[in-house]
């Protein structure tokens, strides 16, 4: 009886054993005839049926990264695009972003002009595959693509603060980083947003006031006070001016200083100027004097900002040089004309007719060779060609073509363009 048994058990082990190394045998045999058979609808361009056969191939490699490559490719041959898309993510999300599968969709998306898609994909893969040559090959073509905010006004100005005044219909408003009217254009003045984004300087029917970032008003002049000018505040103060002379207020209109000068400019980073006369000299952010009267100038953006990074342009007869802010030379450069910092990167300087570029060190990093330029910001600047504008890198290449009429620096990804007779923001696919 046992022996019956053991012989019986024999007999299902060694049927067993022939079933498996059968389906050893078996399987890839069959895999690679449907693999072979996927392949001849391809050559006949019978995607459907390719799919079918690819997907049934996949049963026995689920992982198989080269089927979902082929299944994927078929759904794009036959114009099913959300299949392919979806086929695609579906392999980067379960594989970890096999290159090939990043590559392909972000093929697909570059060719369709869908950068911001591509950008957004790449950026997921290179945080796996750090050191792709192919990854960031493609990213580096897409990283100065932009797109077009699509708005039209008689002028924007630089950004400051995340705000940008514009003008249309003659009045001023303030727009956002997305290119969105925060302010509409109905003030005869308007200044950027304070360094805490809470109060902008408006000037509207005879009067000057600070009002919130949606422009409704939260701070008049006191009594007596008979503003002239109002200035962007920056660490709680701003320069005024009042009753005929310059000084510096809060945003209570509160008087900081005595009002004893004939013009001045926002302190930012330690150090503004204020004026005597003709004369300009640096004051401190304690209001202290910090040169003599000495300058005839001192360079500003166009919200009276002097100092972005601790360093001014001041004027002195005809030509123009550095100053720290102590006013001590930084650097032996003298300039026809120069444009501030806008960021820690290189500023503007004009030589010799020409237009180049100079480090906060004074050190030249791009010699004076553009008929007009703009200051880096973000990586890029502005300049001005002899067919129009477009933005360089730091090591000099025109990476946006010189399409605009006039540009302007970029700030966090955005910058002021114009085309033909009027202003628009363009906005980087990578910033």
């Amino acid at each position: 009886m046992k022996r019956a048994v053991f012989a019986a058990m024999l007999g299902l082990c060694v049927l067993g054993w022939h079933t498996t190394i059968k389906g050893l045998v078996e399987k890839p045999a069959r895999y690679r005839s449907l693999v072979a058979e996927g392949e001849r609808y391809d050559e006949e361009k019978i995607y459907v049926k390719a799919i079918e056969t690819y997907k049934e191939a996949l049963t026995y490699q689920p992982k198989s990264l080269d089927l979902q490559l082929r299944i994927a490719s078929d759904y794009l041959a036959l114009g099913d695009e959300t299949s392919f898309i979806n086929r695609c993510n579906s392999v980067n999300e379960s594989q970890g972003y096999p290159i090939p599968c990043v590559t392909l969709l972000a093929d697909y998306y570059m060719e369709n002009s869908r950068n911001e898609k591509a950008i957004a994909l790449l950026k997921n893969a290179m945080k796996r595959h750090k050191d792709s040559g192919e990854l960031k090959e493609r990213y580096e073509t897409l990283r100065y693509t932009y797109k077009n905010l699509y708005l039209s006004f008689e002028e924007i100005l630089a950004f400051r603060n995340d705000s940008a005044v514009y003008k249309e219909g003659g009045l001023y408003g303030l727009l956002d980083t997305g290119g969105r009217v925060k302010i509409r254009s109905q003030n005869e003045r308007l200044g950027a947003l304070s360094g805490d984004r809470e109060a902008v300087p408006v000037f509207r029917d005879g009067e000057y006031y600070y009002a919130d970032p949606n422009g409704y008003r939260i701070e008049v002049p006191k009594e007596g006070q008979k503003v002239e000018e109002l200035g962007v505040l920056c660490n709680g103060a701003a320069p005024a001016k009042i009753n005929g002379k310059y000084g510096y207020i809060n945003v209570k209109f509160e008087e900081l200083t005595p009002f004893e000068w004939d013009g001045a400019t926002v302190i930012q980073n330690g150090f503004g100027a204020v004026r005597q006369g003709e004369k300009w000299a640096l004051i401190s952010q304690s209001y202290e004097l910090t040169t003599d009267f000495t300058y005839d100038d001192v360079k500003t953006d166009a919200y009276q900002y002097c100092s972005i990074t601790g360093r001014a342009f001041v004027k002195e007869g005809d030509s123009w040089h550095m100053v720290d802010e102590k006013g001590n030379p930084v650097g032996e450069g003298v300039y026809e004309d120069a444009h501030p910092f806008v960021s820690e990167e290189p500023a503007a300087v004009e030589i010799g007719g020409k237009w180049g570029f100079v480090d906060a060190d004074g050190r030249i990093v791009i010699e004076a060779q553009y008929e007009d330029a703009g200051s880096f910001s973000g990586g890029l600047a502005p300049v001005q060609t002899a067919g129009g504008w477009g933005y360089i890198t730091p090591g000099n290449e025109l990476v946006i073509a010189a399409d605009f009429t006039e540009a302007k620096s970029f700030y966090k990804g955005v910058a002021p363009v114009k085309n033909g007779q009027s202003w628009t923001l363009i906005q980087l696919n990578a910033p």
